[in-house]
């Protein structure tokens, strides 16, 4: 069970640190020598899958939320206009209220791995900015 709720946890960090890597390597941070230098690129290279992993995890966020059961019922609303075309019958209407009820009660609780680790590299980045003007 522990490791259930773990392992999206270590998966976030470890795409955080690819993607820190390669923009680091991008940005040359590997070459680097001057301590200025050095921290603008380290804030480069956090804020960029901090920016990526927040949006993915407010995306999730939404989606855990509901907000996009709205597109489903429509898409289904839209296949069921059609399918008398196809000699199906036409299946029983189904207000949006019922089918969020529905989509609701099957709804698993919010995950925030993406996002909180997305948080984290972004207070490094800040930290990383703060460290680069205290250099100059």
């Amino acid at each position: 069970m522990k490791i259930k709720r773990i392992l999206p946890l270590i998966v976030s960090i470890g795409a955080g640190l690819i993607i820190f890597a390669l923009v680091g390597w991008r940005q040359g941070l590997f070459t680097a020598t001057e301590p200025a230098e050095i921290y603008r690129y380290l804030c480069d290279a956090f804020f960029v899958p901090a920016a990526i992993l927040i949006c993915l995890g407010l995306l999730t966020f939404s989606a855990y939320g509901g907000f996009y059961d709205i597109f489903a019922y429509g898409a289904s609303r839209v296949k069921h206009l059609f399918l008398p075309l196809f000699g199906r019958d036409k299946p029983e209407k189904q207000s949006y209220y019922e089918y969020h009820s529905q989509k609701a009660e099957k709804r698993q609780k919010p995950k925030y791995y993406t996002l909180k680790v997305g948080l984290g590299f972004l207070l490094l980045a800040a930290i990383c900015l703060i460290l680069f003007y205290t250099a100059q």
